[in-house]
């Protein structure tokens, strides 16, 4: 999860922010500039990361039809993950290797869009107001811890505040599981 939200940090600014502003100055009010861009995102999403590898599973697991990889498409990329699509589960496929590298890549990347694409509808529900109608926090706010960088290159250990905190606890002051009432 870390390293998703650390790429969808990254891409943020050039996937979201640049083309909103953009839009923006080309005219359009904030709004309707924040629904083109999500609609227009949504689709790219559903082209590139749920008809097209549906395509592409159809074709190449022989036991699927184009709906069944849309449907695995759906279950993988929402995190569901029943298990009853496998792709690269046929013994002697022919370069399978490479085949379960490639959808490893392809589910990587899905999450991280996916997840960007979450972000955007946030986004977006602040400039409609729909954060504060259904009492959410607003994206601004977590703008500000994403400008932190989530790896600290600083290489003095930070120092503890508290003496007792760096104490090793007393073993007797610790629940044990011989004080459990077994009645």
């Amino acid at each position: 999860m870390l390293v998703l939200t650390a790429c969808v940090q990254r891409v943020m600014h050039p996937l979201v922010l640049a083309p909103v502003t953009l839009l923006q100055r080309s005219g359009l009010n904030p709004r309707p500039a924040t629904v083109v861009h999500f609609l227009l995102l949504l689709i790219m999403v559903v082209l590139c990361f749920f008809l097209a590898p549906a395509a592409v599973f159809s074709v190449v697991e022989v036991s699927w039809t184009f709906l069944d990889g849309i449907y695995f498409c759906f279950i993988s990329l929402c995190t569901i993950g029943l298990g009853d699509f496998v792709p690269a589960a046929r013994p002697g496929q022919q370069y399978r290797a490479l085949y379960q590298v490639a959808v490893m890549v392809y589910l990587f990347l899905g999450l991280m869009v996916m997840y960007l694409l979450l972000r955007t509808f946030h986004k977006m529900a602040d400039v409609h107001g729909l954060t504060t109608l259904l009492q959410l926090p607003r994206c601004e706010e977590s703008v500000l811890e994403d400008t932190e960088p989530i790896v600290n290159n600083d290489p003095t250990p930070p120092r503890l505040k508290d003496k007792a905190a760096s104490k090793p606890l007393d073993p007797a002051s610790q629940p044990s599981y011989n004080s459990i009432n077994k009645g």
